[in-house]
């Protein structure tokens, strides 16, 4: 099933803020991202509506809370869905960063999509992924402060208060026109 992003603007700036102190010189080529958060999660209810029409389906959670989500197009064996079955999702989310050399990529966002979809004639199911990358201009930084400046791609200015200790030892090293990837 395909269901919508559940990143926020909130959450994507506060990775920022904890990930634009990384430890990494600015001057030495990109290195690995560091990990900020992960989780894995697990949502399991009972269909209480299926929309064929639309291709909607209505899921009740086990504390009664109901999420509803379109299912693509490319899930096969939609038809097959029916009020009452038991269903589950599972998906990954995570949120990592680092601190890239000046001019080493461009200003920007991509987002790449992959996925599977179970066989014809078998149970309903398949996989979605979504990775969105984000690439901003450091402006500034006060290490005194605890505060890094950045530029996104649309052009939006904000100063995020780094609050991870471990991630605040290197923002002395980090200099107006590296970027956050």
């Amino acid at each position: 099933m395909r269901w919508t992003r559940f990143s926020s603007p909130l959450a994507i700036a506060t990775a920022l803020a904890l990930s634009a102190c990384s430890s990494t010189p600015a001057d030495t080529a990109a290195r690995a991202p560091v990990t900020l958060s992960s989780e894995q999660v697990t949502l399991e209810g009972s269909i209480t509506r299926v929309d064929r029409a639309n291709r909607m389906v209505t899921i009740r959670g086990s504390e009664g809370a109901e999420l509803d989500l379109f299912v693509g197009d490319d899930v096969r064996n939609f038809d097959r869905l029916q009020v009452g079955d038991r269903v589950s999702l599972d998906y990954h989310r995570a949120i990592a960063a680092a601190i890239e050399p000046a001019g080493s990529a461009q200003v920007g966002t991509t987002v790449e999509q992959g996925g599977s979809r179970a066989g014809a004639g078998s149970r309903p199911g398949g996989s979605a992924s979504e990775t969105v990358t984000l690439v901003a201009e450091v402006l500034a930084v006060d290490a005194a402060a605890n505060l890094v400046t950045l530029k996104g791609p649309r052009g939006n200015v904000v100063t995020l208060e780094v609050l991870r200790e471990d991630l605040r030892v290197g923002l002395a090293r980090i200099k107006a026109g590296d970027l956050l990837r």
